[in-house]
């Protein structure tokens, strides 16, 4: 059985005249769609379905519907960011399916969810430590309140880590060693006084804390705050 890919606009949502065009340019198949994108793979398409309509609060998210024998979740063009896995279906692929679907995306959300507790993948998963096991009879209700949240929060951490890695090296100093030295080295030496002393003052709070830490005497630390002028500024 084929994916089926779907809006929100194609359960028959009334998303308004703005909603219902995006809906419709996101059908087409030549258009990429920049936005949240969930995957359903369930061998009960109709329960798929009822998910996918309880999903009704984000008009921009993009939902697909497949069944565990249809195009494998890597091969989709675009990466999820939830992934919703049936366990204990006919075909036992949804815990290679998600791991499949977090290689892809690191930042992907993946909830797993069942309706028999005793069914052989399930205790597969919690040997695996997967302990976000859905009930399917809750699943629809739950995620009308978290789907989306879920689903834009994974979205929001992929786009961020593209703009980051996108972004271009700011440009950075020189080496000190790649340019002649063309400072005189007794103005080096006071301007590295001068730095260091005011920072000593600004740090200790007075004068006398700041010769103890220099280790030097009270009054040669008054006579360079005065020759360097520090005081007057």
């Amino acid at each position: 059985m084929n994916p089926t890919t779907q809006s929100i606009a194609d359960f028959d949502f009334d998303l308004g005249p703005a909603g219902a065009a995006a809906a419709a340019d996101a059908r087409k198949p030549d258009r990429a769609v920049d936005g949240a994108r969930v995957i359903i793979v369930d061998d009960n398409q109709l329960r798929a379905s009822t998910l996918a309509a309880a999903l009704k609060g984000g008009s921009q998210v993009l939902v697909t519907v497949t069944t565990p024998d249809a195009r494998p979740v890597e091969q989709e063009r675009t990466p999820a960011d939830l992934v919703l896995l049936a366990l204990g279906g006919r075909n036992v692929s949804a815990l290679a399916a998600g791991a499949n679907a977090v290689q892809r995306n690191p930042f992907a959300e993946v909830v797993f969810y069942c309706d028999d507790a005793e069914s052989p993948e399930v205790a597969a998963a919690a040997a695996l430590g997967i302990t976000r096991i859905v009930p399917a009879r809750d699943m629809a209700g739950w995620l009308a309140r978290a789907g989306n949240l879920l689903a834009h929060g994974a979205f929001l951490r992929r786009a961020a880590s593209a703009c980051m890695a996108a972004a271009p090296r700011p440009p950075v100093l020189e080496p000190l060693g790649a340019a002649p030295v063309r400072m005189p080295l007794p103005t080096a030496e006071m301007q590295f006084r001068e730095s260091y002393i005011r920072f000593l003052l600004t740090e200790s709070g007075s004068r006398q804390e700041a010769a103890r830490r220099a280790g030097v005497p009270y009054r040669t630390m008054c006579e360079m705050i005065r020759k360097l002028g520090i005081g007057s500024d």
